[in-house]
């Protein structure tokens, strides 16, 4: 079958993601998913997309996408200077292209990754229910490994109709110079002495060069304290991990799915979508989350975007 369109250029890392597998687990499988949730389900929202639809995920831009036939897209997430046959199109909305016209993304001046979404989600294969590429896993094709240049690609409703649309300014996520992240403190956290519990909430971390989509870590001081007989335990989207070295890191999605450090906690999942967007660099601070808050805010998410669970 002749494709929709063709990726003339991936940019340094292009994946295909949606909300990641829910199952697998038992066997070791990463989840995958999107890293910014939030934009990716805008992006569906602004085709009337099935809200866990196949879409691309784009770190840092440098990317172009030339057209076969007449469609819609969505662009949300890091503002990559987007163009349209060198026409400045913008971000959280949709743009109408023809045959023949370039879509690209410059490298983003603000933010880590920018999301392509198409009519009807990507044509793609799926693995445990999922069609999120998860490059360390070893899934054949493109379950397994970014896109390359010459990529042809197909989405399922190339001919629908859709309006442009834009997401109304008030929700767009605003750029920040840094970022504070709220943290749920686990059962690991009384182990640690009053001094590094005092020192989490006191400190400031940058993000690290070293981060990706299994891990965002985290530069700063040491936390020298922490439980010394340690089993592997269970990780989720979030835990927030001490290593060898006393420093931080926040797993992501593309994390395993046990790990044998300390654990202070885990990160608010809502906030991980800000996090996935910090470049290297960034100021970090932890705050005590707020659980009810938390359950209100995911509910909310939950019902605005037609989902069980986003993150």
């Amino acid at each position: 079958m002749s494709p929709h369109g063709v990726v003339d250029r991936p940019g340094p890392f292009c994946t295909i993601q949606d909300l990641g597998r829910r199952t697998g687990r038992r066997a070791g499988l990463a989840p995958g998913g999107a890293m910014d949730q939030r934009a990716y389900l805008w992006a569906n929202r602004l085709l009337g997309n099935d809200p866990a639809a196949a879409a691309l995920e784009i770190t840092l831009g440098g990317f172009a996408l030339r057209f076969a036939v007449e469609t819609a897209v969505a662009l949300t997430g890091a503002d990559c200077a987007a163009t349209l046959d060198g026409v400045e199109t913008g971000a959280w909305r949709t743009v109408r292209a023809r045959p023949g016209q370039v879509l690209r993304l410059g490298y983003s001046a603000t933010g880590m990754r920018a999301f392509v979404a198409f009519p009807g989600g990507l044509d793609v294969p799926t693995a445990f229910g999922s069609a999120s590429a998860v490059v360390r896993d070893g899934w054949p094709g493109l379950l397994g490994r970014p896109l390359r240049a010459g990529e042809p690609l197909r989405w399922r409703e190339p001919a629908r109709a859709c309006p442009v649309r834009r997401v109304p300014r008030e929700l767009v996520p605003p750029n920040t110079a840094s970022l504070t992240l709220p943290l749920i403190v686990g059962y690991e956290w009384a182990e640690f002495s009053n001094a590094d519990r005092e020192r989490v909430f006191d400190a400031e971390w940058t993000v690290d060069p070293a981060s990706d989509r299994t891990a965002g870590r985290l530069a700063g001081p040491a936390l020298g304290s922490g439980p010394r007989v340690l089993d592997s335990t269970p990780l989720v989207d979030g835990t927030v991990q001490v290593t060898g070295d006393g420093l931080p890191l926040v797993f992501m999605r593309d994390r395993p799915t046990i790990g044998g450090y300390a654990k202070l906690g885990s990160v608010d999942p809502i906030a991980l979508d800000a996090f996935a967007q910090a470049r290297p660099g960034t100021p970090i601070r932890f705050a005590r989350a707020d659980p009810d808050a938390l359950r209100r805010a995911l509910a909310r998410r939950e019902r605005f975007f037609g989902i069980r669970h986003a993150s």
